[in-house]
């Protein structure tokens, strides 16, 4: 019976630190930023996508029409892909994809619409858009440029160039 009583004490206090374990990982996890540095979240894409005229003046941000969201897949062709993301908020805002580009740091720039064999493509308020490197069927939520190769790799800059031909976005892929 001794035997049994000491078993129950060790099973009860193995519940209760592994309880205790588990809030204090979910507090470090809910009130930290712990989560932050794990996972790319909307926040933190903003602050690592800034445009390359406004890398003094963090208020300008806000100003931004399209945005590089993410870049993932990065060297692999069947999932590589860059999504463009419209932070607007009011329900009308609503930007023409025509004649922007995205370019590598070697400077090959890629024509969105033209390359993906869509004639035109708006990116409503609070939209997103991801760009395949693959060749697929374009949709208004998938673009694809048709391309053999990965084109991105980690470390590398990822820019969005606007219709008037000026930088209006960068991406650090991590």
């Amino acid at each position: 019976m001794n035997q049994a009583k000491k078993l129950t004490f060790y099973v009860v206090l193995n519940i209760v630190v592994s309880a205790v374990t588990i809030l204090v990982v979910l507090y470090l996890w809910e009130n930290t930023r712990l989560k932050n540095l794990l996972f790319a979240g909307p926040s933190q894409a903003a602050e690592q996508s800034l445009p390359a005229s406004s890398l003094d003046t963090a208020e300008e941000t806000s100003d931004l029409m399209i945005e590089i969201g993410e870049v993932g897949g990065v060297g692999n062709l069947a999932t590589e892909y860059v999504r463009l993301v419209q932070p607007g908020t009011s329900a009308g805002d609503t930007i023409s994809l025509l004649d922007w580009r995205i370019r590598d740091e070697n400077n090959n720039e890629y024509s969105i619409l033209e390359q993906s064999g869509l004639a035109s493509l708006e990116l409503h308020s609070q939209g997103a858009v991801n760009i395949y490197t693959k060749a697929g069927a374009s949709n208004p939520i998938e673009l694809y440029l048709g391309l053999s190769d990965p084109i991105w790799q980690p470390g590398e800059t990822v820019t969005l160039i606007d219709p008037k031909g000026e930088i209006h976005d960068t991406y650090l892929i991590p």
